[in-house]
């Protein structure tokens, strides 16, 4: 009973409450931040309007992975807790994953080179393996196709062998 007392104690809810607060202010700030300072990058590049847009999607994803991951631990230390003992265990987490996931690895670094090669855009219209459509979405782990019938098509992209892009095929 006696946490519960210190835990309700009107100074401390209060003191959490700021915490809590300039925690959220400082990811709504640092995510807009970041989501603007993507999308300038993006625009400013030689990419075409598709890809900016794909490469922008990617980025920001990533990105609020990170940040949110950043703010909880920031979070995290203004509430007290040592978050050492949390980074140690992520960084042999992420050993783990990496060993017991490589497929997981395979799709991202397949993804990241789709994405750096400019291989295809979303809205590009793509034939990948036995199936022909249009580029839905795109991610780092896997690109979705949506064909002529409006059926989804979620390859993971270590999967991909070869791409026909037929949005760039010459005009005849």
């Amino acid at each position: 009973m006696e946490i519960f007392t210190d835990i309700f104690n009107a100074e401390r809810v209060v003191s959490y409450g700021w915490k809590i607060a300039a925690v959220l202010v400082l990811l709504l700030i640092f995510k807009s931040l970041f989501h603007e300072v993507v999308k300038k990058l993006v625009s400013h590049g030689s990419t075409g309007r598709r890809r900016a847009a794909t490469l922008a999607g990617v980025l920001t994803a990533m990105g609020d992975v990170v940040l949110y991951f950043i703010i909880i631990l920031l979070g995290l230390r203004f509430f007290g807790f040592d978050t050492t003992p949390i980074l140690a265990g992520a960084g042999i987490v992420g050993l783990a994953v990496g060993f017991g996931a490589q497929s997981l690895v395979k799709d991202f670094i397949a993804g990241l080179l789709i994405l750096f090669e400019n291989q295809y855009n979303i809205g590009d219209m793509v034939q990948i393996g036995n199936a022909e459509g249009v580029v839905a979405r795109m991610t780092v782990r896997s690109t979705v196709l949506r064909d002529d019938q409006g059926k989804l098509y979620f390859i993971p992209n270590g999967s991909i062998v070869t791409v026909i892009n037929l949005s760039r095929a010459p005009k005849k």
